[in-house]
């Protein structure tokens, strides 16, 4: 498994050490019998413990699920909604949906050239 993390993409094989990390915007590579499964996830955290691995994510979808066309709709509202004039919690909250879009174009740009 690969997970981004707040200190950079991190690599957990099997017999990995315990340990707790904050979950960061990317990609969740998790490799098993020979296939590799995709992920986009935006924040959380994530725990190795006994061989296992959990990730409790704020949002995350299988990257061959992502609309990009509903992924580039947010992100123009988003960027538009940027532009005016918002309170610091409307604007986090904005900034959070822009985030979450460009990573799933990102991520979904990336699968759809693999195809």
């Amino acid at each position: 498994m690969i997970i981004p993390t707040a200190g950079g993409e991190l690599g957990i094989l099997p017999g990995h050490m315990s340990l707790i990390a904050k979950v960061a915007e990317g990609e969740i590579r998790v490799s098993s019998e020979g296939k590799t499964q995709s992920f986009t996830v935006i924040g959380g955290f994530m725990e190795v413990l006994n061989d296992s691995v959990s990730v409790l994510a704020d949002h995350a979808v299988r990257s061959e699920e992502i609309e990009s066309q509903k992924a580039e709709e947010s992100r123009k509202r988003a960027e538009a909604l940027l532009r005016e004039k918002r309170s610091g919690r409307e604007f986090a909250h904005i900034e959070k949906d822009l985030r979450k879009a460009v990573v799933e174009l990102k991520i979904s740009q990336k699968y759809r050239k693999k195809r």
